[in-house]
């Protein structure tokens, strides 16, 4: 089955900064080695569409991964280490229609 992650920041300490950040990337590509991790995607320089405007985006988003997992349950198990989760970040997990 297919997932999709939605990363949420949290509040990160400027001291802890760095070390997250080589956390967090440690811990993706373990994602992705271990055949978890199909697609990556994560950025800067975002846009909110609507049917009225075109704005940037100013909320906590950094980055979203579709996984491939054999349940639900298992998708949700593979994120109890993430390092955000320290600071406050959440995963959003999204199955995908079949």
């Amino acid at each position: 089955m297919k997932f999709l992650y939605v990363y949420r920041s949290g509040e990160v300490p400027d001291e802890n900064a760095a070390q997250n950040i080589h956390e967090l990337w440690s811990w993706l590509e373990n994602l992705k080695e271990t055949g978890y991790e199909k697609v990556r995607f994560a950025g800067t320089g975002r846009k909110v569409v609507s049917q009225h405007m075109v704005e940037e985006y100013t909320g906590d988003i950094f980055g979203v991964s579709v996984i491939e997992a054999e349940s639900l349950e298992e998708a949700a198990r593979l994120t109890s280490d993430w390092p955000e989760l320290q600071y406050g970040g959440r995963i959003e997990i999204i199955g995908a229609l079949d």
